[in-house]
C-alpha cells in the first residue's frame, strides 16, 4: 500500500518543519508537572507519541518513571535526528499518524500534543483510527480546542491549523472511549494554551 500523502505532510518535511524544531528546541521540562497530572499515577508501561518532533516530551516522560518503555514517530528527518540517543528507553522512528508500524494495542498508552490541530478534518478520523488501534488502554490528545471547526492562519500558511472539538471527534467515532480526565494548559506549565483529554478504552 502506497503511503498516504497530504500537503500538510509535505509542509511539515520541508524546511518550514525544520524551522520549527528549530523555534521549539527548549522548555520542555516545564511540562513535568502536567504530565504526572495526566499521566503519573497509570499503570502504563509502553508509551507511544504520534508526532514527537525530537522527542522532547518523550524525554520529560523518561525522567518522570524509570518503567517507562518510550516510542515517538516523526516523518520530519531533521527533527528525529535531534531526538536523545543516549536513553535506551527512548525510541524515534519513521512515519506518520495515518499508518503507524506497529500491531493492533502495542500501547498502553498513546498521546499527541498539538498534532491533530495540524491535520485537514477530511483526514483526521483515519488518523484517529490508527490512534486508537494500536493504543491498548488509554489514549490522550493535547490539543488546541474551539466548540466549532476555526482555521488558523499558521506563519503565512493557510490549511495547516485547526482549533476543533477533539473531544467530539474522538467520542463520535468511538461512543466507547470512557473519558478519565480533562483540563486546561497554558504556558507556565510548558504548553500554549491547549486543552487535554485522557480516555480509557
Amino acid at each position: 500500500m502506497p503511503s498516504k500523502k497530504t500537503t500538510q505532510l509535505d509542509l511539515w518535511r520541508s524546511d518550514f518543519g525544520r524551522a520549527y524544531t528549530d523555534r521549539n528546541l527548549h522548555g520542555f521540562l516545564e511540562r513535568k508537572t502536567a504530565f504526572q497530572t495526566m499521566i503519573g499515577d497509570l499503570e502504563v508501561n509502553e508509551i507511544l507519541e504520534v508526532g514527537c518532533n525530537q522527542a522532547g516530551n518523550l524525554a520529560v516522560l523518561a525522567g518522570l518513571q524509570p518503567n517507562y518503555h518510550l516510542t515517538g514517530v516523526e516523518p520530519n528527518d531533521y527533527a528525529r535526528s535531534l531526538a536523545p540517543n543516549e536513553d535506551e528507553r527512548i525510541r524515534v522512528l519513521p512515519g506518520t499518524a495515518f499508518e503507524l508500524p506497529f500491531l493492533d494495542a502495542t500501547f498502553d498508552l498513546v498521546f499527541t500534543s498539538n498534532v491533530l490541530i495540524h491535520i485537514a478534518l477530511a483526514d483526521l478520523p483515519l488518523a484517529m483510527q490508527e490512534i486508537y488501534r494500536v493504543s491498548r488502554r488509554y489514549i490522550l490528545a493535547i490539543e488546541y480546542y474551539a466548540e466549532q471547526e476555526t482555521e488558523i492562519f499558521y506563519r503565512g500558511h493557510t490549511s495547516s491549523l485547526w482549533k476543533r472539538d477533539f473531544r467530539k471527534h474522538f467520542e463520535d467515532l468511538y461512543p466507547s472511549l470512557r473519558l478519565q480526565r480533562h483540563g486546561i494548559w497554558d504556558m507556565s506549565v510548558g504548553f500554549d494554551d491547549s486543552t487535554w483529554w485522557l480516555w480509557e478504552k
